[in-house]
């Protein structure tokens, strides 16, 4: 049976603290060159612009990745313009049976002679470039639903659907995801400053903001999508991380107050929360990571899109909230000199009280 139990045990997080911080800041870093340098972030069309293309293919047997196979076949330059996309590695399967299949393409393309077209400019009629495309793209005569129909068969029901994202569009979504993640974060900050107070908030705010750069850094490090389900990943994982973190200052706040307590310093006290919440601490987050990794081996594509980086964010939330967010609270109480130094006549002061 595993013991979880680490009460009594001296394990000096606290002291460790730096040793802590730096094998985060590995990870970040690396991350951040990947990101901005390297391969980048695997933008989906929320963010990025581009046409969302629904594919469902009936009324004949037909394995969904032979569907898959002529439908990128086609964007890659298999179409009588020999127009050639960039498609998202990711396609995603939704509806009845999973038989719908998502493809997303970027708003550029190469076209027959090879030169880099971007979608968002005007047309002749005033309109974009990536609305003619996406018309030209679910043209039952001429484009995706033609080719689809040549390859299965005319007994086959081809229904093809497009949504097209525009560079504005991707910009507001943008935008509103910032803002999305800056009211959640702006709004744990007061709730933590008025529950504990402002140097608690701070270090709690901290550890979310490496929670969420661990996510980007492995999100981008293996390709995953980033679009609003990875959005709503992270504010998920905002709400668990903060959870984690509460439970500890809620023991540090216990402690501080014991009259056993009054001589001993914020390392000791920080050192002795960590080990009386650690356990719990353990069990919540691999309860909650059996169920999520069970997600993302069995799930479709969009729940594992979803899943692995809550997978991520679960390990980097329960590593900053026991290793990272209180230490830091340390770190910050002896840099603005409110760390626990109590006068030795008051200390003997409130002894008398206690024993009276």
């Amino acid at each position: 049976m595993l013991n979880f139990n680490f009460k009594d045990k001296n394990l000096k997080i606290v002291q460790k603290f730096w040793i802590f911080l730096i094998v985060s800041a590995v990870i970040i870093v690396a991350g951040l060159v990947d990101t901005f340098f390297v391969r980048h972030m695997n933008l989906g069309v929320e963010f990025e612009g581009g046409v969302s293309i629904d594919v469902n293919v009936s009324g004949v047997a037909v394995e969904s990745g032979k569907i898959e196979e002529e439908v990128i076949s086609w964007l890659k330059g298999g179409n009588e313009k020999k127009d050639v996309f960039e498609v998202d590695g990711t396609v995603q399967k939704s509806g009845v049976g999973l038989k719908t299949l998502t493809f997303r393409i970027s708003s550029s393309k190469k076209d027959a002679n090879g030169k880099v077209v971007n979608l968002n400019v005007e047309g002749a009629d005033n309109k974009l470039e990536i609305v003619h495309t996406s018309d030209y793209i679910k043209d039952s005569e001429n484009g995706l639903p033609a080719h689809l129909r040549e390859v299965f068969g005319e007994k086959a029901v081809i229904d093809v659907e497009t949504q097209v994202i525009s560079e504005s569009q991707a910009n507001v979504t943008v935008r509103r995801a910032f803002i999305a993640v800056g009211v959640a974060v702006a709004v744990i900050l007061v709730y933590i400053a008025l529950r504990f107070n402002l140097l608690a908030g701070v270090s709690a705010i901290v550890a979310l903001i490496h929670d969420v750069l661990i996510m980007v850094a492995f999100t981008t490090i293996f390709q995953l999508p980033v679009n609003m389900t990875f959005i709503a990943a992270i504010i998920t994982i905002v709400g668990y991380s903060i959870n984690a973190t509460i439970v500890v200052f809620d023991r540090i706040r216990e402690l501080h107050v014991l009259p056993s307590n009054i001589e001993k310093t914020d390392v000791e006290i920080a050192n002795e929360a960590i080990t009386g919440t650690l356990s719990r601490s353990i069990l919540t987050t691999l309860t909650t990571l059996v169920m999520i990794v069970i997600l993302a081996i069995f799930g479709s594509t969009a729940i594992r899109d979803f899943a692995l980086p809550i997978i991520f964010g679960l390990l980097a939330g329960a590593y900053s909230s026991v290793l990272l967010s209180a230490p830091l609270w340390v770190k910050l109480r002896k840099l603005f000199k409110q760390e626990n130094k109590k006068p030795v006549k008051k200390i003997k002061k409130i002894k008398e009280q206690a024993k009276a």
